[in-house]
């Protein structure tokens, strides 16, 4: 009986309510990829119009730098290569205006030289 007593009592009682747990939907994922503005289009389209004038310009300028190059290379070898003249002009006037040339075109036309007549000048 003792048994019969608690079961009793047990039924009496009303059960604590438990706090009904909040669910939350979760989003559906849609199958479909989402399509793009007409915003996010013309952004990609400038972008890439960007892209490819810089790009152009950029082999523009490559080659514009490369044939500047090439031609101050040229200018570069004609300066040295008048340089080198210039040095074997001067080097033949100093032999022709050289004394001892002097001397030996004098005495094969025939021509003295008097020192005590001669003044040098300088500039």
């Amino acid at each position: 009986m003792v048994s019969n007593v608690a079961r009793q009592l047990a039924g009496q009682e009303q059960p604590l309510q438990m706090p009904e747990k909040k669910t939350y939907r979760q989003p559906q994922i849609s199958p479909q990829p989402v399509r793009w503005s007409k915003f996010e289009r013309f952004l990609v389209a400038a972008g890439s119009l960007i892209t490819l004038v810089l790009m152009i310009s950029l082999l523009s300028t490559k080659i514009s730098i490369n044939n500047q190059q090439r031609h101050l290379q040229d200018v570069q070898t004609q300066i040295s290569k008048a340089k080198s003249s210039n040095t074997s002009s001067q080097q033949e006037i100093a032999e022709l205006t050289s004394q001892s040339h002097l001397k030996s075109a004098a005495h094969k036309y025939g021509l003295t030289d008097k020192n005590s007549n001669v003044r040098n000048v300088n500039k």
